[in-house]
């Protein structure tokens, strides 16, 4: 039975271990592939599970799944907040007036405290149970120990003992709870900060478009509603709704945040348009060629979403760390307890509120916050930049690379060939035209695009059957007349002829030589300042192509690479990466269809939007925009994020082992132990909001 993928969203997860407990209880159910983005709510896996026992699934642990249309109008967390807060600050009032006042009344106080028990209380005491009953204590277990601890003290001491003023700790209760969701509150809307890229994305698709049926009458159309070779009406100011080919008009468009282009680019008739893109000026007339959800916009999104949703190892390492981060601050929190009463002499009264703050004072969030925040933040980042990628790991395989290897056709050169020379023999030059055409008719290959593009002006093509394309070697077929004829490259051609051959390309009707062909490419402007950029950052750079020696050393020199490699089959480039990748963490930067199994093998495959769609299925980083550029932002940015997520880490570590122990000396009362921890992820999250400020390269 073929799995299915799932993906849903599920409100109430508000730590790394609420996550745990989702990914724990999946598992359960025979899952696979899951992914817990506890900051967005954001999950996905693979598994047979029907929506019914996915429903009770979630509902058993405490969570409930979101619909996605439906919109939330205000946050949960800040209506408890609210109710919360207004009983706290009488509670708050009492620690600054004399102990005649009204304030101080031990019943008074109870009944300010038992509303803010009964919103924000019960919400943490919730999650605490679920999560417990998952089997992965969280954060919120913490929390109610901690206010729980306090409240009865405070109700033990006032009501059975009789020394009213020494107990009355209720206004540490409430403040527990009321800070802890002020913390809550300000990471909501942090972490609304970190995921604004994905946000301005998807604003980019307009949820409307003007069909026009008939080439007369236009009428308003959902996006969802259009097919292919569906006509559209495109004005200035629209965005483009879905991909598309302009079949009359012109149009100038800023495709900025798309790929990354700062200047406006021109289009007229039978040029392509791409969704998301935005109309500076003109009007058109667009047959669509992508359906709602296949576009280029549509695609973006949901790489970013993937990508978002997927774990690095150093997160995946936070993870192992906060499931025994809560059982071990509560066992460090009984050993206060018990340490403060026997060991130091302490009274009851202090010795349970050093233990409180610990409680408190622990934040395994930052923790959890620390990659998800950042990965976040850079991968929208890369998208804004014309950079997608497919898997948090991959910024930090990006982070960790040394040696650069690049294609040559089409990845470092324009790709637009140039048929500079053309030598035929027997044959007449209209029927080696059309052979030629007709044989890279069926070909994915650059130079083949190239020659099809200039043969289509001059002649037509003939039909030939049995066409197949040898990957790495060339094209045959057969004509209706029996002849064989193989469009190969010049070191293929070694193994069918002894004749000395010193064209690009050659063409054979069975073992006979019936034309040369010379071809021209052009080296990208851009080339050389990438590869002047990756050497003096001290990374290795080399050439893997399976284009001629002499075009190999020609590009080489040029662009001063440390190493290259020439005339390679497939076969032979993998086996060249496979070696690289023992000793190197290695990027292999490629767009052809010879380049897909390079691209899989190596640390990072790297292609472009234009590529071939083999290329970009092998590939874990895609440059929109043919621009080599892309490339260093993709680097920098990925080395920012690591650099990022690093810094959370040592931050969110370094807190708890300071924070702790100081709770733990009784030299820090539970009320500024909650304020601390309520702030700690907020740090953690605004470090990862700075990556936007860090220039790109």
């Amino acid at each position: 039975m073929i799995e299915k993928k799932h993906k849903l969203n599920i409100e109430g997860m508000s730590c790394a271990n609420c996550a745990l407990s989702v990914e724990k209880s999946l598992k359960k159910y025979g899952a696979s592939n899951i992914n817990v983005n506890f900051s967005t709510g954001d999950v996905s896996f693979t598994g047979n599970i029907n929506n019914v026992s996915l429903e009770k699934l979630i509902s058993n642990i405490g969570f409930k799944i979101r619909n996605e249309k439906k919109e939330l109008a205000k946050s949960k967390v800040s209506t408890l907040f609210l109710v919360s807060f207004f009983f706290t600050i009488p509670l708050i009032a009492h620690m600054f007036v004399n102990k005649e006042s009204f304030l101080n009344n031990p019943t008074l106080q109870l009944c300010l405290t038992i509303p803010v028990l009964l919103s924000g209380g019960l919400y943490f005491l919730k999650s605490a149970y679920f999560g417990l009953k998952s089997g992965v204590p969280n954060m919120d277990l913490l929390v109610s120990t901690g206010f729980l601890a306090a409240f009865i003290y405070s109700v033990y001491g006032s009501f059975f003992i009789g020394h009213l003023h020494d107990y009355l700790f209720f206004e540490t209760t409430a403040s527990i709870i009321t800070l802890v969701l002020l913390g809550n509150l300000l990471e909501e809307k942090a972490i609304k900060k970190t995921t604004s890229a994905l946000h301005d994305l998807e604003e980019l698709r307009p949820k409307t478009a003007r069909k026009v049926n008939n080439g007369k009458t236009v009428e308003k159309t959902e996006i969802s509603q259009l097919n292919v070779d569906d006509f559209i009406r495109i004005n200035s100011g629209d965005k483009i709704p879905i991909d598309g080919i302009i079949a009359s008009g012109e149009l100038e468009l800023d495709e900025s945040l798309i790929n990354g282009e700062s200047r406006p680019v021109f289009k007229n008739t039978l040029t392509d348009v791409i969704s998301g893109t935005t109309v500076i000026s003109g009007s058109a007339l667009v047959r669509v060629t992508k359906v709602y959800g296949e576009s280029t916009i549509d695609r973006i999104i949901e790489l970013v979403k993937n990508a978002q949703n997927e774990k690095p190892k150093i997160q995946k390492t936070g993870d192992k760390i906060s499931m025994f981060f809560v059982p071990s601050v509560i066992i460090i929190s009984i050993v206060t307890f018990l340490v403060s009463i026997l060991a130091f002499e302490k009274s009851i009264q202090i010795s349970i509120m050093s233990s409180v703050a610990v409680l408190v004072i622990s934040c395994p969030c930052a923790m959890g916050l620390a990659a998800p925040t950042a990965i976040m933040v850079g991968i929208g980042k890369l998208a804004k930049h014309g950079v997608l990628i497919k898997g948090g790991t991959t910024l930090e395989k990006l982070a960790k690379a040394n040696l650069i290897v690049f294609d040559k056709t089409g990845t470092l050169t324009t790709g637009q060939f140039i048929l500079n020379k053309l030598n035929y023999y027997k044959e007449s030059e209209k029927k080696i035209k059309q052979v030629i055409l007709s044989l890279e008719q069926q070909s994915n290959h650059p130079i083949a695009e190239s020659l099809v593009k200039k043969l289509e002006k001059e002649v037509g093509p003939i039909y030939l059957q049995n066409v197949i394309e040898i990957r790495g070697k060339g094209v045959k077929g057969t004509d209706t007349e029996g002849n064989t004829y193989q469009l190969v490259s010049n070191k293929h051609a070694k193994t069918i002829t002894k004749r000395i051959l010193t064209s690009d390309l050659v063409l054979f009707n069975g073992t006979s030589v019936v034309a040369e062909l010379w071809i021209k490419d052009q080296v990208k402007e851009d080339a050389e300042e990438t590869i002047s950029w990756l050497k003096s950052n001290g990374y290795r750079t080399m050439l893997l192509s399976g284009d001629l020696r002499k075009n190999c050393d020609e590009i080489a020199r040029e662009l001063y690479f440390d190493d290259y490699y020439y005339e390679k089959s497939p076969e032979e480039k993998l086996k060249i990466i496979e070696k690289l990748n023992k000793d190197y963490n290695v990027i292999m930067v490629g767009d052809g269809i010879n380049d897909a199994p390079s691209l899989a093998l190596a640390h990072i495959g790297i292609s472009f939007g234009s590529a071939t769609d083999i290329a970009i299925n092998s590939s874990e980083v895609i440059l929109i925009d043919k621009n080599l550029m892309a490339l260093r932002t993709a680097i920098s940015i990925g080395k920012q994020t690591y650099r990022t997520i690093k810094q959370n880490f040592f931050w969110a570590l370094s807190y708890n082992l300071v924070a702790i122990p100081v709770a733990a000396s009784g030299n820090l009362k539970p009320i500024l132990a909650a304020l601390f921890m309520a702030f700690s992820d907020i740090v953690v999250i605004g470090n990862s909001i700075l990556l936007k400020l860090k220039k790109g390269s």
